[in-house]
């Protein structure tokens, strides 16, 4: 675990996790710089949205680490706006961004569907970048295993129960290599995809999996639901119903592309 990247003489430092959520937005906006040649919107449109959502994404997951985790740390209320202290959750970030990504493409009269599929496998690539910040980092760390599984690996975390050194399920490796899975796939799909919306409801549903079946072998410090007979983490609970709200969107939108008459029948 390297959570300081670099330090500098005067004591100040360059984190691994923001270091790599930059790097992350970096080769977001390289990859859309890509690829928006090949869209119906124009690249200032899309980098302007690019730029909102990486800005909006780190600060929506440090403003839901703030709300989670403000009791067990002392934040005050000025620690909400200060993202470079203090941890960030994810999926605080993605509701984030999607309501900048709903605002501005109606603002901008973009095409909603067409925008999300360009954008989500970048995304993806965001999401691995990040990941690998935690793995650096040591937060999202898994919870203590049996000290012969062959994946384990000694947690180092910066808060939670587990002690470290302790070997733990490797959450951050496989949170990595999820949203890389996630991003083949999805590079692999647009090329066939049926409908304008398809790929970014693919991710989700791709995402909101991995994630419910990862999350149930994390061991960091998490806000946890106790229900009917299953115990379940906030990430768990956002999981299932995004994925619900994926799953539903794509058999609306495949219905309604099913039920469009063909150019060939005039």
């Amino acid at each position: 675990m390297k959570p300081v990247l670099i330090r500098f003489a005067d004591g100040s430092y360059i984190h691994s996790g923001h270091f790599f959520l930059f790097v992350g937005g970096l080769l977001a906006i390289l990859f859309i710089a890509f690829e928006s040649e090949r869209g119906r919107e124009r690249p200032e449109k899309v980098y302007g949205l690019m730029i909102l959502l990486l800005i909006s994404a780190i600060y929506g997951a440090h403003i839901f680490y703030w709300i989670d985790f403000r009791k067990e740390f002392g934040y005050g209320f000025k620690h909400m706006f200060i993202f470079w202290k203090g941890g960030m959750a994810l999926y605080g970030g993605g509701i984030f961004a999607f309501v900048t990504f709903a605002l501005y493409t109606r603002w901008q009269k973009m095409d909603f569907w067409a925008t999300g599929d360009l954008l989500s496998p970048p995304a993806a690539l965001f999401v691995f970048c990040a990941r690998i910040g935690c793995i650096l980092s040591g937060c999202c760390h898994g919870r203590e295993c049996a000290i012969d599984f062959p994946y384990a690996m000694p947690a180092r975390p910066p808060t939670g129960p587990i002690v470290p050194n302790t070997p733990v399920y490797p959450t951050q490796p496989a949170l990595a290599a999820a949203a890389l899975l996630i991003l083949a796939i999805l590079l692999v799909r647009r090329r066939h995809k049926k409908f304008e919306g398809e790929i970014a409801l693919i991710g989700m549903l791709l995402f909101s999996v991995s994630s419910f079946v990862i999350e149930a072998y994390r061991g960091d410090l998490r806000v946890l639901y106790q229900l009917p007979g299953v115990m379940l983490s906030q990430n768990q609970v956002i999981s299932v119903n995004l994925f619900l709200a994926a799953a539903i969107l794509y058999a609306y939108r495949l219905r309604e592309t099913r039920g469009r008459p063909s150019t060939a029948e005039g």
